[in-house]
Formats: C-alpha cells, structure tokens, sequence
C-alpha cells in the first residue's frame, strides 16, 4: 500500500492505464520530474508488483499489473480514470 501513498506514483499508474505497455519517454515528457525521479518511482512500484519493466535497445517500457492493483484497491483504476476526466489529476 505504500507504494500507492505517493501522487506522483497514482499519476504514474493513471498514466500507464491508458495503454498495455507505456514507454518511458511519455512519463519523462508529461511529468513534471525528472528521469531520475521517475526510475525511483517506477524502481517502488515494481518492487510493489504493480509494474513490469521491459528494455528494448535504450527504451524503456511499463506494463500495469491491473489484476494486482484491483485485487488490493478495488476500482482504483476506474476513480484514477474518473478524475483524469473531471480535470483532478
């Protein structure tokens, strides 16, 4: 639960909801943080099991454990969604 104590970290996963697998190169151009913060970040949340990373060359990509975060937070993802869409986030 701790690893979903963070803003940055539900932003991050809100973000990564969007799509099956997220590129690094997004979050390092929408977050306002910098590469560092967010490996640190991504580096809580896979240790969490709620993130997979994999590499491709130089890039980096981030895959949502869905299954993981809705059996721990039922309906996170979905109220995550809903204040994206009513400008919260």
């Amino acid at each position: 639960m701790k690893a979903l104590g963070d803003q940055t970290r539900l932003d991050m996963i809100r973000r990564m909801a969007s799509q099956s697998e997220y590129p690094c190169t997004s979050l390092e151009h929408e977050l306002p943080v910098g590469k560092s913060t967010i490996s640190y970040h991504v580096k809580i949340l896979n240790h969490a099991g709620l993130v997979s990373v994999r590499k491709k060359g130089r890039h980096y990509f981030y895959t949502l454990h869905r299954d993981v975060i809705e059996f721990y937070t039922p309906d996170l993802l979905d109220r995550l969604a809903a204040e994206a869409e009513s400008g919260e986030a």
